[in-house]
């Protein structure tokens, strides 16, 4: 914030730690003017442009998902596989569950070997 001092700033930052998740006030039906006066703290927000509706969309997807499995390594994934032949992943964000069948995950090994 350019131009802005310094305790404008721990103010703003305050105000964004006290509003909580996005996800949240979107689920609470919040209107953009009422979640910017609780992101700023300002009371006096001004609208610049009129009919925005928020939306809350998760980028999520098995490819994501597969992407993350190969970071915890091929002998934890060989270790999935003996034991339960198969592994599902929620998304955090939308709790979207991503099935991973045995030849799913023998195909995430490979891929570590031969990115």
């Amino acid at each position: 914030m350019p131009g802005s001092t310094e305790e404008e700033i721990a103010k703003v930052e305050q105000a964004i730690f006290k509003a909580g998740a996005m996800s949240k006030m979107l689920d609470e039906n919040l209107s953009l003017q009422e979640i910017a006066k609780k992101i700023t703290g300002d009371e006096k927000v001004e609208i610049v442009e009129e009919n925005i509706t928020p939306m809350y969309e998760c980028d999520c997807s098995k490819e994501h998902m597969a992407d993350g499995l190969m970071t915890i390594g091929k002998e934890e994934l060989q270790n999935i596989i003996e034991t339960d032949g198969k592994a599902e992943l929620v998304c955090h964000f939308c709790n979207t569950k991503y099935q991973f069948s045995e030849q799913d995950l023998k195909e995430i090994i490979k891929n570590i070997d031969n990115p």
